[in-house]
């Protein structure tokens, strides 16, 4: 990636700073002090650089994240009524594909109620038919680089369970996985969204708000949270730590943090730090707030019904221990 920093004297030597921060072994890299030096390489030259949206994407993506996902899914799904799931800025649909598969797999007659909105028609169109080729621009939903090769997932097994072989190589989403899944053109800031489309056990907003300035990432991101029932979930990924960490706190959303490391560190795109935007600092246990900075996760707490019994209203007694000897 080409780096554009801000315009300053040190600028040009950057890509050579870059050359030695990369022989440096990972663990001095993990220490305070090189955390500091990379918090201010990364705040300086590259935290508003390639603010460009993408739909470069692949399917399980996040396997920790999306393992744990489904887990607390199935575990406070709805007896009698389908599971709501959305993804927000869904692109061409890989992460709730993903997502229903291994929903599916894991429970095969689930019922669930999909949604995917996202606010280019072109990724909306390719989402809703469910067709992937490997050799796809980014701009239409670009594959990963593996070994020198494209593919949809780095699981060949998954990537079996969830496609049928389609015409001309393409791959084609099982009808059984796309079951009961709608796509929309939306945008993630419309204050209609709750309106349009109610409640959601689980709602997805990953990899979009990044490149937003912080005050639209900001009013996405607390459009897309009123949309999840109390006692629901949002995934938040792919979006400034800072930004998320005032916004969830500020929400009251209470953060999941098993597996917050393993998930914080899954996606290899997300490794190349403090060089590349959409990378992610080391994850640092000693922070105070590291649940909520490190967290992907959060739940929204449940809403607690008061009752006023007048038999428990009793007036305020002033009261002595007795000594039961004397």
């Amino acid at each position: 990636m080409d780096i554009h920093p801000k315009a300053t004297p040190a600028a040009p030597i950057l890509p050579i700073v870059r050359g030695l921060w990369r022989r440096i072994p990972s663990r001095v890299r993990a220490t305070r002090p090189m955390r500091r030096v990379g918090s201010a390489i990364y705040d300086r030259y590259i935290r508003h650089t390639d603010r460009v949206q993408s739909h470069y994407t692949w399917f399980l993506r996040n396997p920790p994240q999306l393992a744990l996902v489904a887990d607390l899914i199935l575990s406070s799904a709805p007896k009698n009524a389908p599971v709501r799931v959305m993804s927000v800025g869904c692109s061409v649909g890989a992460e709730l594909y993903s997502l229903l598969w291994l929903l599916r797999r894991y429970q095969p007659g689930l019922a669930i109620d999909a949604r995917g909105i996202d606010i280019v028609p072109e990724a909306v169109a390719l989402a809703r038919a469910g067709s992937y080729r490997l050799e796809a621009p980014s701009s239409t939903g670009g594959t990963l680089w593996v070994d020198g090769r494209r593919v949809l997932s780095t699981s060949e097994e998954a990537v079996q369970e969830i496609f049928d072989p389609g015409i001309e190589g393409a791959y084609e989403v099982k009808p059984a996985i796309r079951d009961g899944t709608t796509w929309y053109v939306g945008d993630a800031a419309d204050p209609r969204l709750h309106t349009l489309h109610g409640e959601e056990d689980l709602v997805m907003a990953c990899n979009f708000l990044g490149p937003m300035d912080a005050e639209a990432a900001e009013r996405c991101l607390r459009n897309v949270v009123a949309l999840v029932r109390p006692g629901g979930y949002v995934v938040i990924d792919g979006v400034d730590l800072d930004l998320r960490t005032d916004v969830v706190r500020a929400l009251g959303l209470l953060p999941i943090t098993e597996d917050a490391r393993r998930i914080h560190e899954a996606d290899p795109t997300k490794q190349d730090w403090p060089w590349t935007r959409w990378s992610l600092e080391p994850f640092d246990a000693t922070r105070p707030d590291w649940p909520f900075r490190y967290a992907t996760i959060f739940q929204r707490p449940m809403l607690l019904e008061r009752h006023r019994d007048p038999i428990l209203a009793v007036p305020a007694l002033k009261a002595e221990l007795v000594d039961s000897l004397q």
